[in-house]
């Protein structure tokens, strides 16, 4: 005979013994989870220097380019470095802008670095040395860059006007040409509306775009920009060049050991004596290196003496 209350009584037994295999099974899985091995914390270290027995060095460009171009310019030049000493990688470093370089120049980010003049000046006072230079003096100079329908013809015409540059600290291309204007009758400081732009490329787009009457840069890159972007290039012109200073440095560490330094140097000054070494400093856009050392850059200081006085107005 079926019996309600045996039944009922059942049905409750069986609830109350899933629901306890539930919570078993619960505290079960809880207790595995807390025997987990803990997360291990974030690595900021670079993992590629972690993977290799190779000592590795850093070897910071200026923003003579945008990052892209640089690095498809000066990865070739690290990695026959690399090869020339041997159990050595150079890892090719970019800066944002010219702010950025001299913030990384100054916290010691670089052990090997190509900076302008100026920064390679400053730089001796951040733990560097100059130990060559590009070779060919005569490009470096500052440009300026109008559009071919622009009514400007003297320095004195930008009175009043937009003047684009790449940054305050571009020796070539914001220094130079703004002592250029100061001695051509224009007051750099009062007459002006100077801008600033993060980048070469960016300072010739401004003249481009009409949001500046001219705009400063060097040589190398104009000529970048008239291969990277002929159609915009064709309806611009040089319109006034400044006189040339001492070319770019190459600097080191004071504290990379003495034998990588000089056989850094023996590399750089040596690429012209082969047809591999000629195929690599043209495509940085030089003819060659020549040993350089601190003293060499004294005309540096001298520049920024006058500069500070004519355009600057600094006593």
């Amino acid at each position: 005979m079926h019996d309600p209350d045996r039944s009922g009584l059942l049905a409750r037994t069986s609830k109350q013994c899933l629901r306890a295999l539930l919570l078993l099974g619960v505290a079960a899985l809880l207790l595995a989870c807390s025997k987990e091995a803990p997360v291990a914390p974030i690595q900021y270290e670079s993992q590629a220097a972690a993977k290799d027995n190779h000592t590795h060095y850093v070897f910071l460009v200026h923003p003579l380019y945008n990052p892209q171009l640089l690095h498809q310019k000066f990865e070739p030049l690290m990695a026959w470095l690399g090869r020339q000493l041997p159990g050595t990688v150079f890892d090719l470093e970019t800066a944002n802008d010219y702010a950025d370089f001299e913030r990384k120049l100054s916290v010691h980010k670089a052990d090997f670095a190509l900076p302008n003049p100026y920064h390679a000046t400053l730089a001796q006072d951040w733990g560097y040395h100059v130990i060559a230079r590009m070779g060919d003096d005569s490009v470096f100079k500052g440009i300026f860059i109008v559009r071919n329908d622009s009514p400007i013809k003297r320095p004195t015409d930008l009175k009043g006007k937009v003047v684009a540059y790449p940054a305050p600290t571009a020796l070539a291309a914001a220094m130079m040409p703004q002592l250029y204007l100061q001695k051509h009758g224009v007051d750099v400081q009062t007459e002006l509306h100077n801008i600033y732009v993060g980048t070469h490329n960016s300072s010739i787009m401004n003249a481009y775009l009409k949001q500046s009457a001219a705009s400063a840069t060097w040589p190398a890159a104009w000529t970048a920009f008239q291969q990277s972007n002929p159609a915009e290039a064709a309806e611009l012109h040089v319109i006034w060049e400044t006189p040339t200073l001492i070319q770019n440095a190459i600097i080191a560490r004071n504290a990379v050991p003495e034998p990588v330094r000089t056989k850094v140097t023996e590399v750089l000054t040596t690429l012209q004596a082969s047809d591999r070494g000629r195929a690599l400093l043209a495509g940085i856009d030089t003819q060659s290196f020549v040993p350089a050392n601190n003293q060499d850059f004294e005309v540096v200081r001298k520049f920024l003496n006058e500069y500070n006085t004519a355009v600057k107005k600094q006593k």
